[in-house]
């Protein structure tokens, strides 16, 4: 008994110990020590212990909590306006190494056969991201941007920027930048009876921050193989311009061809915006006709120009408004029908040439907080609120018929004490003659949930409900709404079509403890459903749903590559049948937050 009394003692005392930071790192795995021998002398003991302690708890890592490298207020505030002497980049290995520990090192196997395999990303690609300099004064708001935008890049796990105060001058600092990468060589690819594919991508080409990617597909039956290729550069030379290159041949002999350059309002600093973009593209329409779908080729070239300008409200001293701008842009495009289907099957003339001209003006104020356990497993993540106000006009010239555009757009979210809640109202609509044409209307709603705990594991609950509505839409298929994959329901393709349609997904998100090899399972449940409609009223249309169960795969090094597998249920697909049975694999896309920054004028979308 007395050994019983000793054990737990010896057990609070190290709690108390680990969490206070009071002992080194020998003292207290000595105490583990005692503990684990301690435990060995009977079953009572050895159940305790194990009830506690994992087996990994003599591991010297897993002894003292990680220290966060939290950038310290006073540090901040004493930083502001100084001269930056001198700016320290160090970028990190994937495996084994932490942003806020410097003492963690990879210790495993296979931590250091990854890391040497591994290009890390180079100085001046980070370098290339802030968005101040050597000898410019330091600014804390400039600071978290920056850290915010290196955080975006797909080939960056986590990011710290620190003001180092130095004691020999009271001018200047140096600032110091610590980047963990993510592994960035990713393969994907898929088996079944009638096809095969091979994707591989690599997100950081020598550490210079480019994207390629490639695919490869063959289809068994006809014999007949797609390929895709795609090159990026997302920031040229500190400008925030993206170079994105697009080469595709794929199945029914279409193809590709893409360049575009383009420089979004990249953040609430950016002052200027605009790009180019040119495509050409042979693709396989398929029409439909009684119950048969026609297949017929049809090949257009595209072209884009737009610009945008950025106007602060307020000035750099007024914290709380200083992310809002009043901002401008216009936009000018040209598509051109090189192939048009038969006049049969496109008796609207849908797929004519024609000219449109966009433009907007706008106010958009959006900030951004940070959370974990949202769309990855305890990494940090900008969520963003704030709000947007744009009105739209517009030109367009198609079948020797000009008309007016107007239109409008609303969004609004915001982080309340029940979660987090964003909204977007948009409506548009095209002017023939003083009769509107396609008009489109959307109104959509985004909620998750705070973090809900249940012992180790976390949960959230995620809401997106949409409507959309449409008047005098063409009455051609592409301009028809569908319940489709993307649009819709995942995993259902009918053609079944409206003019108005609402969309409800639900789903109910579990983050769970422990990792095997950095891939964490989240297991998840997923109902939605969703109804369309013509000239009867929606409610009365027949409602399509699908309920899923799987899992979310995570991977600590791979931030942005999450994926899912699920075992879904349809009541019913048209054309298809009933009480279907999917299993699905696909990268995770229906958990999606607005951006509340104005980019790219466009017509309100109708899909």
């Amino acid at each position: 008994m007395k050994k019983r009394f000793v054990l737990v003692l010896l057990i609070l005392f190290v709690f108390d110990t680990v969490f206070a930071q009071e002992k080194s790192q020998d003292s207290t795995k000595a105490i583990y020590q005692d503990i684990h021998d301690l435990s060995k002398k009977n079953k009572f003991n050895r159940f305790v212990y194990k009830l506690i302690f994992r087996s990994s708890a003599l591991k010297l890592e897993n002894l003292i909590p990680e220290k966060r490298g939290t950038k310290k207020p006073e540090d901040e505030r004493q930083a502001n306006g100084k001269i930056i002497r001198k700016i320290v980049i160090e970028t990190l290995d994937p495996f084994g190494n932490s942003v806020t520990d410097t003492t963690k090192v990879p210790r495993k196997d296979f931590e250091k056969f990854g890391n040497s395999i591994h290009l890390k990303t180079k100085q001046f690609t980070i370098k290339n991201l802030l968005l101040f300099k050597k000898n410019s004064r330091y600014d804390s708001l400039v600071s978290k941007e920056s850290e915010r935008l290196i955080r975006t890049q797909r080939y960056v796990r986590e990011v710290v920027i620190t003001p180092v105060i130095l004691p020999s001058t009271t001018d200047s600092i140096d600032v110091k930048v610590r980047v963990l990468d993510s592994w960035s060589l990713i393969p994907n690819g898929s088996l079944s009876s009638n096809q095969s594919s091979i994707k591989l991508t690599e997100r950081n080409l020598f550490g210079f921050g480019h994207q390629i990617s490639g695919n490869l597909e063959n289809r068994f039956s006809s014999k007949e193989q797609a390929i895709f290729g795609n090159y990026t550069i997302n920031n040229i030379k500190n400008s925030f311009i993206k170079l994105d290159l697009t080469y595709s041949n794929e199945y029914n002999n279409d193809s590709k061809r893409s360049v575009s350059l383009t420089r979004p309002f990249y953040s609430v600093f950016a002052r200027n915006a605009g790009g180019v973009s040119f495509e050409n593209t042979l693709t396989t329409e398929f029409f439909p006709v009684l119950d048969s779908l026609i297949a017929e080729p049809v090949k257009f070239e595209f072209q884009e120009y737009w610009y945008g300008r950025a106007f602060p409200l307020y000035k750099k001293n007024n914290y709380k408004n200083v992310y809002t701008n009043l901002l401008t842009a216009i936009s000018y495009n040209r598509r051109i029908f090189l192939r048009k289907p038969d006049e049969e099957l496109d008796r609207t003339s849908f797929f004519s040439s024609e000219r449109n001209i966009i433009g907007y003006l706008g106010v958009s104020k959006q900030q951004f907080y940070q959370d974990k356990f949202i769309f990855n497993y305890n990494i940090v993540e900008d969520i963003p609120y704030g709000q947007n106000l744009a009105l739209i006009f517009g030109h367009q010239e198609k079948n020797k018929i000009s008309r007016l555009y107007t239109g409008i757009t609303i969004s609004h979210g915001l982080k309340y004490s029940f979660g987090y809640l964003s909204s977007f109202l948009e409506w548009g609509s095209f002017y023939n003659k003083g009769v509107t044409e396609q008009t489109a209307f959307k109104l959509g709603f985004n909620y998750f949930s705070p973090l809900i705990h249940w012992g180790n594991w976390r949960f959230r609950q995620f809401i997106k409900p949409t409507y959309i509505w449409g008047n005098n839409r063409d009455s051609s298929f592409k301009d028809q709404l569908s319940l489709n994959n993307y649009y819709g329901i995942e995993g259902f393709n009918n053609r079944i079509l409206g003019v108005q349609k609402w969309v409800f997904s639900l789903q109910t998100q579990s983050y769970v403890p422990g990792s095997w090899y950095g891939f964490r399972f989240s297991p998840y449940i997923n109902i939605s459903m969703g109804s369309l409609a013509n000239k009867k009223a929606l409610f009365e249309s027949k409602v399509y749903s699908k309920f899923s169960i799987g899992v979310q795969i995570n991977n600590d090094f791979l931030v942005f590559n999450s994926f899912q597998i699920s075992f879904s249920y349809y009541p019913s697909i048209p054309f298809e049948g009933d009480n279907i049975l999917k299993t699905n694999s696909f990268e995770n896309t229906d958990l999606t937050l607005n951006d509340f920054q104005l980019a790219k004028p466009t017509y309100v979308r109708y899909e």
